[in-house]
């Protein structure tokens, strides 16, 4: 891609490299990011997604926390957003595991959804909007509901975005309270510290009201999942569509409905690079053949997926005993999985 299609990557090259710590102070980190395999680095690309949705979604939160302060509080402008964000991330509040991996998630999606619209040459999501006139009216409404709730996750410039009922209540608990503790000392000079932080916990308590992870999408795509398959209309047509238009978020779903895996754990066996993983993870919802064949042939290079031939013949030699320990495992907590694979004592299993 281009660096004029991608305007918000070209800042990181005008950093003033005179203004960077010694070297000695960047010692830890330029061990890590030297030796760090090409293959496993972030593009250029995502960087930039990844960087612009964290900045608007905590720039989003930043406003709602203002909003619900006193008036006596100074409105948020560009500058302060920017410098309460770079406050929160050289303290390293922002490094946060669910998070990060919701932003790489989505800049997959992302990824994905570009290259499969660029090679149908549709610009409309033909599968969704073919929805919203379904018999059913449930099913109707969901898909409206999904179609406007993706609609505001992109702004002017068709970037995409990351709303806040989009995090767990536990992230959104989380990144409001970081947000308003990086208000703190702003509020302490006019207030002190006992009504600061009697003001922010009153704003906190207002804006996590309003947080409805119910309303995000990966919730709305599991709600038209759902109602699909109680109409018996959750087709292998249907997810081979949906696959083909790189609606990784709805094929992930499609699968958890099958297969009893998460979808969050479905997506990353799909996008994990590995053919033996992914199509474990087909076998496992009880995807035919003919259907594997299918998504690897339309969008098996967009999943890392580079030999289709070797993949499908991955897919058929699995046995049926592999097919259901996978499950078992895959369907675990995800606690349980990182401890088992922190001891040691994976027994061909594999972190997800």
């Amino acid at each position: 891609m281009l660096p004029d299609e991608w305007p918000i990557a070209a800042h990181a090259g005008d950093l003033d490299a005179s203004a960077r710590p010694p070297g000695r102070d960047r010692l830890g980190t330029a061990r890590v990011d030297f030796f760090l395999h090409p293959a496993e680095r972030l593009t250029e690309q995502e960087r930039a997604l990844m960087t612009a949705m964290l900045h608007c979604l905590v720039a989003d939160i930043v406003d709602e926390v203002r909003a619900a302060l006193s008036n006596n509080v100074a409105a948020a402008n560009d500058e302060s957003r920017l410098a309460l964000i770079d406050t929160l991330s050289a303290a390293r509040l922002l490094d946060r595991g669910a998070l990060v991996r919701l932003l790489l998630r989505r800049s997959d999606e992302e990824r994905i959804v570009a290259a499969a619209t660029a090679r149908s040459g549709r610009r409309e999501a033909r599968v969704l909007q073919g929805l919203v006139s379904h018999g059913d009216g449930a099913v109707a409404a969901a898909a409206m509901a999904l179609i406007l709730a993706r609609g505001r996750r992109r702004d002017r410039f068709g970037q995409c975005l990351l709303h806040f009922d989009d995090l767990s209540a536990g992230e959104g608990r989380t990144l409001v309270h970081c947000v308003c503790a990086a208000l703190r000392a702003e509020l302490m000079r006019p207030f002190g510290a006992a009504e600061s932080d009697r003001m922010l916990k009153a704003a906190a308590t207002q804006v996590l009201a309003s947080h409805d992870p119910g309303n995000g999408i990966d919730a709305l795509t599991a709600n038209l999942v759902r109602l699909l398959d109680e109409e018996g209309d959750l087709s292998d047509d249907l997810l081979i569509a949906g696959a083909m238009e790189g609606e990784m978020t709805f094929v992930a779903q499609t699968l958890s409905r099958r297969s009893g895996i998460a979808a969050d754990v479905a997506m990353d066996e799909l996008l994990s690079g590995d053919a033996g993983r992914a199509m474990t993870a087909l076998r496992a919802a009880g995807v035919s053949r003919q259907v594997a064949a299918s998504l690897l042939a339309g969008i098996g290079d967009l999943l890392g997926v580079s030999d289709p031939g070797r993949a499908i013949d991955a897919f058929d030699r699995l046995s049926e005993a592999e097919v259901e320990n996978a499950r078992t495992w895959l369907t675990t907590d995800a606690a349980y999985r990182e401890a088992v694979n922190a001891l040691g004592a994976t027994d061909g299993k594999r972190t997800v």
